[in-house]
């Protein structure tokens, strides 16, 4: 495990997926209802000067703006009021992931001589390999009949890997001023593909290659933050409209501070809300995982990428990923895959969380090690000539415009919904959450509870 403390102050320059806070809207809050939500509770608050943005009844929640510095205290007095907090947007993606890995579509070349594949880039998908989810796919388990919900930052909606698969109509956006394809995320069009590229005979293939996809854009494709209310609002959605499972690619670099003092680590420069706030944030994250996993959608979600021992982080918190009802997710990464397709695949990357108390399952994220090692060399083994090794133990799927490489927990959490659909699936949809659960803890090689690959890394079971 010392890799682990060695290499990760490099993680960033590479592609993480993660990235820094930054403050909340001053003049935006939630407000959470000590029961229902009703008429006259929305027109005392209004009469405060506060204007109502957002209602979310489904857990109680409303999304106010106003430039009343008393608004706390002044709500704490009215009628069925419970808490009132910060909404604190945040960025958790990286929106612009290094580009010299990009593969265009005008690119064309020849698929590496493994499997013979007509979809050209497939054989480069280690990822699917060290999941089992070929084997899945001969016994004809596929994710046919599965919805996943994609909450990221919007996805390339043209893109003729994820076309087939997209659900248009259901795709929706939680960004002001963004819609989930326009602008395009390139974090969240990967994610997509991993979970569900369509086996079309062209590029990538996702692990549920027959599931269908719902773009929930939570996060700026521009920025990559999101307020939290946006978020909550993308889950109660997905799960609303029927998503079997809800991908959660993203999280906050360094994690969550529970004493809700945000640094930024760069600068140093600190920005401190009442701990109430950070407290009630938590509380009401709860709440609205309990109310999807009610709905039947099961949450999975990338655990980090700061390797950090979440046994042992004090104050610090990964969110979403240790949510209630959240499914966890370190990732895992061969070495050196390039030169030799036999390499073990499950090493844990060494920039990923880990951790006994955080992580549920493992999943295929890549690393970039060989990077260190060896700088930009390029491959000489059964892979596309020319590129350097390490891109290869990274994850490749579709972004705007093509496919690219990239590397993090956002990487395997999607490898974990993929196996989900194709469990979801096999049971021809009749299977609860709990159940699901199950089957991914009692499927997932390694079994106990280890601190890098919690109940082990997952796989199809076939």
């Amino acid at each position: 495990m010392n890799n682990i403390f060695t290499k990760s102050a490099l993680t960033m320059l590479v592609g993480a997926t993660l990235a820094l806070p930054i403050s909340s809207y001053a003049d935006s809050f939630v407000v959470v209802a000590k029961n229902n939500i009703n008429k006259k509770m929305v027109n005392s608050i209004e009469a405060m000067g506060a204007t109502v943005t957002q209602e979310i009844p489904q857990v109680g929640l409303l999304v106010i703006e106003t430039d009343n510095p008393d608004i706390r205290e002044r709500l704490a007095g009215v009628s069925g009021v419970d808490s009132t907090f910060a909404d604190f947007s945040l960025n958790y993606v990286d929106p612009n992931p290094a580009k010299e890995f990009d593969i265009s579509f005008e690119e064309m070349a020849a698929s590496p001589p493994n499997t013979g594949d007509d979809d050209f880039f497939f054989d480069l998908q280690w990822g699917h390999d060290a999941v089992n989810a070929t084997e899945a796919w001969e016994a004809g388990v596929r994710g046919q009949g599965v919805l996943v919900a994609v909450l990221d930052s919007g996805i390339d909606s043209s893109h003729p890997d994820l076309i087939p698969n997209l659900n248009v109509a259901l795709s929706t956006s939680f960004v002001p001023g963004e819609d989930f394809d326009n602008p395009p995320g390139s974090h969240g069009t990967h994610v997509a593909g991993t979970i569900a590229a369509a086996d079309n005979a062209f590029g990538t293939i996702g692990v549920a290659p027959e599931a269908e996809i719902m773009s929930v854009k939570v996060l700026s494709a521009v920025s990559g933050s999101g307020s939290t209310s946006g978020i909550w609002q993308g889950m109660i959605y997905a799960a609303d409209n029927g998503a079997d499972v809800i991908n959660m690619s993203l999280g906050i670099s360094g994690g969550f501070p529970k004493n809700c003092t945000f640094t930024d680590p760069d600068t140093g420069e600190s920005e401190h809300f009442p701990a109430k706030d950070c407290n009630e944030l938590i509380r009401t994250y709860n709440k609205v995982t309990k109310y999807v996993r009610s709905k039947g959608s099961i949450v999975i979600s990338s655990a980090g990428n700061d390797a950090r021992d979440m046994n042992h982080d004090g104050p610090i918190m990964a969110l979403p990923a240790e949510a209630n009802g959240v499914v966890s997710v370190s990732a895992t990464a061969p070495y050196l895959w390039g030169l030799d397709t036999t390499t073990a695949l499950d090493e844990l990357a060494s920039y990923s969380n880990y951790g006994r108390k955080g992580i549920d399952l493992s999943g295929p994220g890549g690393d970039f090690d060989a990077l260190f090692d060896f700088g930009p060399a390029p491959c000489n083994g059964p892979v596309l000539p020319g590129r350097p090794c390490y891109v290869y133990d990274m994850v490749l799927s579709t972004s705007p415009g093509g496919w690219s490489w990239n590397a993090g927990t956002s990487m395997a959490s999607p490898h974990v919904a993929g196996v989900a659909a194709l469990i979801i699936s096999e049971y021809g949809g009749n299977i609860s959450v709990g159940q699901l659960e199950k089957e991914l803890r009692t499927r997932a090689v390694g079994k106990g509870n280890t601190a890098e690959h919690g109940k082990g890394r997952v796989s199809s079971g076939f």
